[in-house]
């Protein structure tokens, strides 16, 4: 493996400070918290019997993943009319009225309770789930069996309740053109509803999506009503608009939580647990502690399926002992393990890697450990990759080394990348010389990527002669800008695409033109314009979370409840 002369010096510091860490000798995990199975104080190992009870495939309907990439096992199918509430017509069709057990026992409690209150009320109910879960044309969530669009109630002219056949939207003033006439949102109805879905104590709501207006209007009737300041508080933290769809005007979008059964198989409760719901953590980590046993028997299958039940679990409780399963002596539970430690995104897996690493003797393997450096996407990786380059000996064994390790200057380049340091740029630049075409080809993106320039050319190509001239114009930019500031680098690859800021680029003034530009056509300046926005606001948001397209619904929706904060009068 050729080096390449970087001229951060980041050996010439302890393995600790090149990390951003605290940590122990090479290769020994950081301690963990009491409540967590460590490498080093692992439970018991169970009974076979009981290893393979706590991997059984669930029973029953089961919530798995989050409610955005999840699936439905045994999905409950919930009648299409029920008492005091009633699907849309178009839902038979669709088949999208499934859910959890939980979901459609609180769809009949909740119907129930308004009925009861209010006589004569149908809750028009929208799309639900598929019986199994996954994708439905209608919506980027719904995906896990817990979701549930639920329809508005309205008051007509005279007051008299009107029972929507369909989604209506209710604009600012409160009213809506429904049936042929004008409707206007029913605030006591509605906050019927909204007030026994938060009070509902089995299967308790996370989110209730609503537009903020009408969120308005129900806290106010709550007020008139002298509702406890704990309703008042539910209402404020669980009804909101979201920032990257439709503001949710024509019906409340259910959410709610896992149930404690499901989340022992995999179900993932993204976002806020709040303080009034019993999410079952602590079965949750009784149980994790149990698959830690797993880990400790003889059985390497009983071991692979223990490992990988974590990982469907999530469980950063088991991170440590997932990071000493790296040195197990399965090859296929090595690998699980480190599916794991990927899956968890843990920086504190970052000493245990390095001492894998630091032992690993096939090249494969050596670069699906510092892939997942790459995953973790902290700062400390880009110290990593440096010193990797410029000293390998402090990295990897002698008879590592002595291979071409082109995995590992790949990844190296990725990261440098995304990143985007300056300092990274000299090692950049020498990988482009690199005679694996792959290699070269990560180190131009890269450039790319920590630029935003739109340099271009056939960097992999077999013409030494062509590369030579990518080459050159890279050495040509570093040269007349290394000098110029990160900032300065964005601000001429944007108006290299035809992006005009009227006056700073860091100001106010230029973050509609910066949104806008999310929805380049070139992904380098979509990705660099969400970092600048970043800087300039920060608020600071992943590319991989959104589509291009909802990540300007997003800003779009977030500068205009912000802008006030950022615009001087």
């Amino acid at each position: 493996m050729s080096l390449v002369r970087v001229t951060a010096v980041v050996l010439a510091l302890p393995l600790a400070l090149s990390l951003g860490v605290a940590t122990p000798a090479l290769g020994q995990p950081t301690p963990p918290p009491d409540t967590a199975p460590s490498a080093t104080r692992l439970p018991p190992a169970p009974t076979r019997a009981e290893a393979k009870r706590l991997l059984a495939s669930p029973k029953g309907s089961t919530s798995l993943g989050g409610t955005s990439g999840g699936k439905l096992l045994a999905g409950v199918e919930i009648p299409l009319k029920g008492k005091g509430w009633a699907f849309f017509e178009h839902i038979a069709e669709r088949k999208t009225n499934y859910g959890t057990k939980e979901l459609a026992a609180l769809l009949e409690r909740v119907a129930a309770r308004v009925v009861d209150a209010y006589p004569g009320s149908v809750i028009g109910c929208g799309n639900f789930n598929f019986q199994e879960g996954g994708k439905i044309p209608w919506s980027v969530s719904h995906q896990a069996g817990r979701d549930a669009d639920l329809g508005m109630f309205a008051v007509d002219a005279r007051g008299k309740p009107v029972n929507l056949r369909n989604f209506v939207a209710f604009g600012p003033d409160g009213t809506a053109r429904a049936h042929g006439k004008t409707v206007t949102f029913d605030d006591a109805r509605n906050l019927a509803l909204v007030r026994a879905l938060l009070e509902d104590t089995e299967a308790p709501v996370q989110w209730i999506f609503v537009a903020d207006w009408l969120k308005g209007r129900l806290v106010e009737r709550a007020r008139l009503d002298g509702a406890s300041p704990e309703l008042l508080r539910r209402l404020d933290e669980t009804l909101k608009q979201p920032s990257d769809s439709n503001p949710h005007a024509d019906h409340f979008h259910v959410r709610i939580y896992c149930s404690v059964e499901d989340r022992l198989h995999g179900c993932l409760n993204w976002g806020p647990v709040r303080d009034w719901v019993d999410a079952g953590d602590a079965a949750f980590l009784a149980h994790v502690e149990a698959l830690v046993g797993v880990m400790r028997m003889d059985d390497a299958a009983l071991r692979l399926a223990a490992v990988d039940k974590l990982t469907t679990l999530r469980a950063k409780e088991a991170l440590f002992p997932l990071v000493g399963a790296l040195e197990d002596p399965n090859a296929k539970v090595r690998r699980a393990a480190l599916r794991a430690v990927r899956t968890l995104e843990d920086p504190a897996a970052i000493p245990g890697l390095l001492a894998s690493l630091s032992k690993a003797t096939d090249p494969a393997w050596a670069g699906a450990l510092f892939e997942t450096l790459y995953h973790l996407n902290t700062p400390s990786t880009v110290a990593i990759a440096l010193g990797l380059l410029e000293r390998p000996e402090a990295y990897l064994s002698e008879s590592l080394r002595k291979r071409p390790l082109h995995d590992l200057e790949r990844t190296a380049a990725r990261i440098f990348g995304r990143l985007g340091r300056k300092d990274v740029i000299p090692a950049l630049l020498g990988l482009l010389d690199s005679p694996d075409a792959k290699v070269r080809l990560a180190a131009h993106d890269a450039l790319r990527q920590a630029t935003n320039q739109p340099i271009d050319g056939p960097i992999a190509g077999k013409s030494a002669a062509r590369r030579r001239k990518v080459v050159a114009a890279w050495r040509k930019f570093w040269e007349a800008h290394k000098d110029d500031s990160w900032h300065q680098w964005m601000r001429l690859g944007f108006e290299a695409r035809g992006l005009r800021f009227d006056g700073k680029m860091m100001s106010s003034g230029s973050v509609p033109l910066l949104i806008d530009a999310i929805a380049h056509k070139d992904t380098v300046a979509a990705r660099n314009a969400l970092r600048v926005l970043g800087d300039l606001t920060g608020h600071l948001v992943d590319f991989r979370w959104r589509t291009q397209r909802n990540h300007v619904r997003h800003w779009k929706s977030w500068w205009a409840e912000n802008k006030a904060r950022f615009v001087k009068p």
